[in-house]
């Protein structure tokens, strides 16, 4: 490690808040921040100041200090660059007052870490870690979204069963005026006389045809009028009128999702929405998808993982970054503080692994739990963060060759991939620039080519054990200057890194209770350059 802590105290040592980067107990911080005032001579201008083990490397900030604890083999130039990126962004978020500072600790903390991680500076400007720490979340933004669309479906829903209600009250008055009429016909009356009562029923267009015949027979006989009284069409004529309204409200139903996913932009192109609206029902189709990604217990866990990679053509990696996070969501505040057990696959040793500062390190490293150290719930924005920054391709899910051969003016593309058999990869998405539309001579998946940004699209919607290679090849009439760089997209329910939730506890009385997870990985940026 480089940076052991980053801290800010007061000008007599008080500790207002300490983001460590190293196993350090929270008695050893506070004794070297308390100590550190002594050690600064008075009218002295230095920025750092080195004991037999440590350095100290400060910059007042009015009546405080902003504090880098670092060990004696660190870089002084670094560490005072990264010093004065801190200074900067601190004020961005808190004045120089204890109770400012302490207010906005968590938010000051996010800093630290976007500033320095595993102890060392990230490569990062002002703008870029204010652009990171603004950024909604991925999962409330989603969580809005399913309950904006509940509340659009429910009053669907809603509208719907007032029409349906509204209908039926006008065809039981209308069916009560027709029995009227037959319990009163067995004279001349019946007929004539509560005819129209019927006709204002749900019969009103078939008896408009016959009105006037109606009329001239009012005074025709009994037997005649029963007998057309028992071809006349019975409530049973409703039905068809009844099954037209539910077309009618299943067609302006469908119409109305759609207006809401165009709304949300769930789906924004014309072809994806009608494709979506005709398998089944479209609520039937929208709702299902997003009613899987609710959380159904009142413990959910949260995996995200993303991978960035440069890769050359040839398999060397130019760069690999693999982040992951896990979240703790608790939806009933009577469970209390619960723990979570975990297991570690066997790629989990080749990630560095960092725990939020009120997590208990100790039964993090040796019981593989995950518990608050003061016996409260879990801190929101999560509790656990690994990274691994990998030198060959053998972490990669899934790998890609493009080999591109020009003969006589015509340039023939074939493209490979190869996927892991641990990783079910879904929403698989391979663009190639191509300034021309290709001739596609053969395809495993789909594909398509987008005029707009120059580029052949390979889709696979899943890739598993039946499908784990895969091949394509088109055909390129004329000079393209390059097929490079092949960016490479996809999801997958499984990480690289392989933590897995095995139960979740409450702590009072160590009794197991249910939880749900949602694991995700995809790709940040992962691309194949030649």
């Amino acid at each position: 490690m480089v940076v052991l802590a980053a801290a800010i105290c007061t000008k007599n040592g008080k500790p207002l808040l300490s983001r460590q980067f190293s196993e350090m107990t929270k008695s050893r911080v506070e004794g070297l921040l308390s100590a550190f005032p002594k050690l600064i001579g008075n009218g002295k201008q230095h920025t750092f100041i080195e004991t037999e083990n440590i350095r100290y490397v400060y910059q007042p900030l009015e009546s405080l200090y902003l504090v880098l604890i670092t060990n004696k083999n660190s870089n002084i130039l670094e560490d005072i660059e990264t010093l004065h990126l801190l200074a900067k962004i601190v004020p961005e978020y808190s004045s120089f007052d204890e109770q400012d500072v302490s207010k906005k600790a968590f938010d000051i903390i996010f800093t630290f870490d976007e500033i320095i991680a595993m102890g060392y500076k990230e490569r990062v400007t002002v703008q870029q870690i204010k652009h990171f720490i603004s950024m909604e979340s991925h999962e409330e933004e989603r969580v809005r979204l399913e309950e904006s669309m509940k509340q659009k479906q429910a009053k669907l829903e809603g509208n719907k069963k007032m029409k349906e209600l509204e209908k039926l009250r006008m065809m039981g008055g209308g069916m009560g005026g027709g029995m009227g009429g037959g319990g009163m016909g067995s004279g001349s009356m019946g007929s004539g006389g509560m005819s129209p009562s019927y006709g204002g029923g749900s019969g009103n267009n078939y008896r408009n045809d016959n009105h006037s015949s109606d009329r001239d027979s009012n005074h025709s006989s009994p037997l005649i009028d029963r007998e057309r009284r028992d071809t006349t069409p019975k409530p049973s004529s409703a039905q068809p009128m009844k099954e037209g309204m539910k077309l009618g409200m299943k067609s302006n139903k469908k119409s109305a999702i759609a207006q809401v996913l165009k709304e949300e932009k769930v789906v924004e192109k014309e072809d994806e929405l009608e494709a979506l609206l005709e398998t089944g029902t479209g609520s039937g189709a929208a709702g299902g998808s997003f009613e899987k990604a609710v959380p159904t217990e009142a413990v959910h866990i949260v995996i995200d993982e993303q991978i960035l990679a440069e890769v050359e053509n040839d398999g060397t990696v130019n760069s690999m970054d693999i982040k992951g996070a896990l979240s703790v969501n608790i939806g009933n505040s009577s469970l209390g503080a619960v723990k979570i057990a975990f297991k570690k696959g066997p790629t989990a040793n080749q990630f560095q692994f960092i725990t939020h500062p009120n997590i208990d390190k100790q039964t993090f490293a040796s019981a593989n739990t995950l518990r608050t150290k003061d016996g409260k719930t879990f801190p929101s924005g999560g509790i656990l963060k690994w990274r691994c920054r990998p030198t060959d391709d053998a972490l990669l899910p899934i790998k890609v060759n493009c080999w591109p051969n020009a003969s006589g003016g015509v340039t023939t593309v074939n493209l490979e991939y190869e996927a892991s058999s641990c990783f079910p990869l879904k929403n698989v998405l391979i663009t190639i620039p191509s300034t021309i539309q290709p001739i596609i001579n053969q395809v495993d998946g789909q594909y398509d080519y987008s005029h707009k940004d120059k580029q052949v699209l390979w889709k696979i919607p899943l890739i598993d054990d039946s499908n784990s290679q895969g091949s394509m090849e088109f055909t390129v009439k004329g000079n393209v200057p390059s097929f490079f760089p092949v960016k490479i997209h996809f999801t997958s329910t499984k990480t690289i890194c392989q933590i897995d939730i095995i139960d979740s506890v409450i702590e009072e009385t160590d009794i197991p209770t249910p939880f749900s997870s949602e694991v995700t990985l995809s790709t940040d940026n992962y691309e194949i350059i030649g």
